[in-house]
């Protein structure tokens, strides 16, 4: 099953209208549809307005697989998500099998501004830069973080990131599923 039709199936299990969907997530009644329909890649900012409307955790929508092998070989991820406009890639770390969520979100180089802010998630999270650097705004405040830092974002707490070099950023993100 695609993105588009996780989230329509998500939708209607929660009797939600593409109207009102669109009513609390403030996007339009086409740009949704045309998601659903695999016509529009969102942006993962949309994706966390859909996420919150829908009161479930953006990794739940991204990762559909339930595979329970205790080991995901780097070779073996789901791209769950491609953005080519951005350069971003997220994969699954766990391929579904864990009560923990992990992403790894691969953002090409700094031709790209910053992602469109977020309001903050209904989870705390923790980002470790693996590989090149990444520079996110925590609340208003921007952080540089080189390979090899972490940084915990609280729930609720806005913020946004971007890749501050010409070489590639890998980062893992790893929250909690509700």
């Amino acid at each position: 099953m695609n993105l588009g039709e996780r989230i329509k199936n998500i939708r209607k299990q929660r009797d939600y209208t593409l109207k009102e969907l669109a009513e609390k997530t403030g996007l339009s009644i086409g740009f949704l549809s045309n998601i659903e329909r695999n016509q529009n890649s969102p942006s993962i900012s949309n994706l966390q307005q859909i996420c919150s409307a829908l009161n479930i955790n953006l990794m739940e929508i991204l990762d559909e697989n339930t595979n329970k092998e205790p080991v995901t070989r780097v070779n073996q991820r789901n791209e769950i998500f491609r953005n080519n406009n951005s350069s971003l890639k997220v994969e699954s770390l766990f391929n579904g099998k864990a009560t923990l969520n992990g992403i790894a979100i691969t953002i090409e180089n700094s031709e790209t501004n910053f992602n469109d802010m977020t309001w903050g998630h209904s989870y705390d999270e923790i980002g470790i830069v693996i590989k090149g650097e990444l520079e996110i705004e925590v609340d208003r405040i921007i952080y540089n973080l080189k390979e090899g830092d972490s940084i915990y974002i609280a729930q609720g707490t806005p913020h946004r990131y971007k890749n501050p070099s010409s070489e590639q950023s890998l980062v893992y993100w790893f929250s909690n599923k509700k």
